[in-house]
Protein backbone atom coordinates (compact mmCIF):
# COMPACT_ATOMS: atom_id res chain seq x y z
CA UNK A 1 0.00 0.00 0.00
CA UNK A 2 1.41 3.26 -0.84
CA UNK A 3 0.68 6.41 0.96
CA UNK A 4 1.02 9.91 0.31
CA UNK A 5 1.39 12.95 3.23
CA UNK A 6 1.78 16.31 1.07
CA UNK A 7 4.71 15.32 -0.88
CA UNK A 8 6.02 12.49 0.69
CA UNK A 9 5.04 8.88 -0.52
CA UNK A 10 6.40 5.95 1.60
CA UNK A 11 5.04 2.16 0.82
CA UNK A 12 4.27 0.48 3.58
CA UNK A 13 2.97 -3.83 3.67
CA UNK A 14 -0.47 -4.80 2.68
CA UNK A 15 -1.66 -5.66 6.09
CA UNK A 16 -0.02 -2.74 7.87
CA UNK A 17 -2.60 0.38 9.35
CA UNK A 18 -2.46 3.16 7.78
CA UNK A 19 -2.36 5.80 10.42
CA UNK A 20 -3.90 9.29 10.21
CA UNK A 21 -2.05 10.80 13.83
CA UNK A 22 -4.27 13.92 12.34
CA UNK A 23 -7.15 14.11 15.16
CA UNK A 24 -8.88 12.89 18.20
CA UNK A 25 -11.47 11.14 15.90
CA UNK A 26 -8.53 9.20 14.04
CA UNK A 27 -6.78 8.29 17.37
CA UNK A 28 -10.62 6.40 18.05
CA UNK A 29 -10.89 5.03 14.45
CA UNK A 30 -7.33 3.35 15.30
CA UNK A 31 -8.49 2.44 18.64
CA UNK A 32 -11.37 0.62 17.84
CA UNK A 33 -9.74 -1.43 14.81
CA UNK A 34 -7.16 -2.26 17.65
CA UNK A 35 -9.58 -3.43 20.21
CA UNK A 36 -11.86 -5.36 17.53
CA UNK A 37 -8.68 -6.80 16.30
CA UNK A 38 -7.53 -8.05 19.74
CA UNK A 39 -10.97 -9.26 20.94
CA UNK A 40 -11.39 -11.59 17.45
CA UNK A 41 -7.68 -12.66 18.59
CA UNK A 42 -9.09 -13.85 21.73
CA UNK A 43 -6.94 -11.42 23.67
CA UNK A 44 -8.59 -10.71 27.48
CA UNK A 45 -9.77 -7.40 27.84
CA UNK A 46 -6.89 -6.74 30.55
CA UNK A 47 -4.07 -7.11 27.80
CA UNK A 48 -6.47 -5.35 24.64
CA UNK A 49 -6.89 -2.14 26.85
CA UNK A 50 -3.15 -1.97 27.35
CA UNK A 51 -2.68 -2.54 23.95
CA UNK A 52 -5.11 0.24 23.19
CA UNK A 53 -3.76 2.78 25.66
CA UNK A 54 -0.63 2.17 24.46
CA UNK A 55 -1.43 3.13 20.87
CA UNK A 56 -3.55 5.86 22.24
CA UNK A 57 -0.22 7.39 23.84
CA UNK A 58 1.56 6.94 20.74
CA UNK A 59 -0.66 8.63 18.45
CA UNK A 60 -0.87 11.63 21.27
CA UNK A 61 2.85 11.73 21.14
CA UNK A 62 3.55 11.37 17.83
CA UNK A 63 0.67 14.38 17.27
CA UNK A 64 2.30 16.86 19.50
CA UNK A 65 6.06 16.43 17.86
CA UNK A 66 4.89 16.86 14.66
CA UNK A 67 4.74 13.45 13.13
CA UNK A 68 3.56 13.78 8.95
CA UNK A 69 2.92 10.62 8.73
CA UNK A 70 2.88 7.08 10.95
CA UNK A 71 1.68 3.58 10.20
CA UNK A 72 2.17 0.68 12.05
CA UNK A 73 0.83 -3.38 12.61
CA UNK A 74 -0.75 -5.71 15.33
CA UNK A 75 -0.79 -9.18 14.28
CA UNK A 76 -0.93 -12.31 16.65
CA UNK A 77 0.86 -15.32 16.03
CA UNK A 78 0.93 -18.40 18.33
CA UNK A 79 3.97 -17.03 20.49
CA UNK A 80 2.71 -13.75 21.01
CA UNK A 81 1.39 -10.10 19.16
CA UNK A 82 3.83 -8.54 16.88
CA UNK A 83 3.86 -4.96 17.30
CA UNK A 84 5.46 -2.45 14.56
CA UNK A 85 5.23 1.29 13.43
CA UNK A 86 7.07 3.41 11.40
CA UNK A 87 6.82 7.28 11.49
CA UNK A 88 7.97 9.88 9.20
CA UNK A 89 8.64 13.49 10.78
CA UNK A 90 10.04 16.52 9.57
CA UNK A 91 12.73 17.67 12.41
CA UNK A 92 15.07 20.44 12.91
CA UNK A 93 18.17 19.45 14.48
CA UNK A 94 19.36 20.48 18.21
CA UNK A 95 21.38 23.88 17.95
CA UNK A 96 23.86 22.73 20.53
CA UNK A 97 24.15 19.17 19.02
CA UNK A 98 23.83 17.06 15.51
CA UNK A 99 20.53 15.10 15.04
CA UNK A 100 23.11 11.60 14.82
CA UNK A 101 24.77 12.60 17.83
CA UNK A 102 20.81 12.98 19.74
CA UNK A 103 19.97 9.58 18.51
CA UNK A 104 22.98 7.35 19.51
CA UNK A 105 22.71 8.44 23.26
CA UNK A 106 21.76 6.14 25.07
CA UNK A 107 19.81 6.69 28.64
CA UNK A 108 20.59 3.45 29.68
CA UNK A 109 23.82 1.50 29.72
CA UNK A 110 22.53 -2.09 30.27
CA UNK A 111 21.85 -4.14 27.06
CA UNK A 112 20.91 -1.52 24.84
CA UNK A 113 23.06 -1.15 21.56
CA UNK A 114 23.06 1.50 18.63
CA UNK A 115 25.06 0.91 15.12
CA UNK A 116 25.32 4.14 12.72
CA UNK A 117 25.44 3.31 8.98
CA UNK A 118 24.52 4.97 5.82
CA UNK A 119 22.52 4.04 2.98
CA UNK A 120 21.75 4.90 -0.59
CA UNK A 121 18.20 5.27 -0.94
CA UNK A 122 16.95 5.37 -4.57
CA UNK A 123 16.01 8.69 -5.83
CA UNK A 124 17.05 10.51 -2.74
CA UNK A 125 20.61 10.32 -2.10
CA UNK A 126 22.87 9.32 0.97
CA UNK A 127 21.15 8.90 4.18
CA UNK A 128 22.04 8.26 7.97
CA UNK A 129 20.57 5.19 9.67
CA UNK A 130 20.91 4.94 12.96
CA UNK A 131 19.97 1.44 14.75
CA UNK A 132 19.70 -0.92 17.49
CA UNK A 133 18.24 -1.55 20.31
CA UNK A 134 17.13 1.34 22.60
CA UNK A 135 14.84 2.06 25.66
CA UNK A 136 11.93 4.63 24.33
CA UNK A 137 10.68 6.59 26.70
CA UNK A 138 6.80 7.78 26.10
CA UNK A 139 4.11 9.61 29.05
CA UNK A 140 6.31 8.17 31.55
CA UNK A 141 6.83 4.39 30.15
CA UNK A 142 9.88 2.82 28.99
CA UNK A 143 9.99 0.04 26.89
CA UNK A 144 13.13 -1.80 25.34
CA UNK A 145 12.68 -1.77 21.45
CA UNK A 146 14.17 -2.57 18.14
CA UNK A 147 14.76 0.63 16.63
CA UNK A 148 15.81 1.89 13.55
CA UNK A 149 16.32 6.01 12.47
CA UNK A 150 17.01 7.21 9.16
CA UNK A 151 17.75 10.61 8.37
CA UNK A 152 17.39 12.28 5.11
CA UNK A 153 18.93 15.70 4.28
CA UNK A 154 16.19 17.51 2.16
CA UNK A 155 17.19 20.18 -0.01
CA UNK A 156 17.22 23.84 0.24
CA UNK A 157 15.11 23.28 4.10
CA UNK A 158 16.51 23.23 7.55
CA UNK A 159 14.16 20.41 8.91
CA UNK A 160 15.74 16.73 8.75
CA UNK A 161 12.95 13.98 7.55
CA UNK A 162 13.45 10.82 10.18
CA UNK A 163 12.04 7.48 9.17
CA UNK A 164 11.96 5.91 12.52
CA UNK A 165 10.14 1.82 13.10
CA UNK A 166 10.27 0.52 15.98
CA UNK A 167 8.87 -2.70 17.41
CA UNK A 168 9.52 -4.34 21.07
CA UNK A 169 9.65 -7.23 19.91
CA UNK A 170 13.49 -7.32 19.98
CA UNK A 171 13.98 -11.18 19.67
CA UNK A 172 12.98 -10.48 15.84
CA UNK A 173 15.19 -7.39 15.86
CA UNK A 174 17.22 -8.24 12.61
CA UNK A 175 14.07 -9.28 10.82
CA UNK A 176 12.59 -6.43 11.76
CA UNK A 177 15.70 -4.37 10.67
CA UNK A 178 15.01 -5.74 7.38
CA UNK A 179 11.87 -5.17 7.11
CA UNK A 180 12.20 -1.09 8.34
CA UNK A 181 15.00 -0.85 5.87
CA UNK A 182 12.64 -2.14 2.85
CA UNK A 183 9.88 0.40 3.84
CA UNK A 184 11.98 2.89 4.20
CA UNK A 185 13.63 2.35 0.43
CA UNK A 186 9.91 3.66 -0.57
CA UNK A 187 10.45 6.90 0.19
CA UNK A 188 10.28 9.73 -2.57
CA UNK A 189 9.28 12.96 -2.91
CA UNK A 190 6.60 14.70 -5.50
Amino acid sequence: MTTTTGSLRLTIPENWYDLSVADESAENTIARRLWDGCVEAGVDEEHAGRFTESVRRSIRHARRNGVLHAAGTFEIYEDGPLIATVVAALVTPPGNADLLSALTESKSAVDTWTRVSTVRLEGVGTAARVHGVQDVVMDDTTLRCAVMHTLIRIPGRTEVLVITGTSPNIAESDTLFELFGSITATVAFR
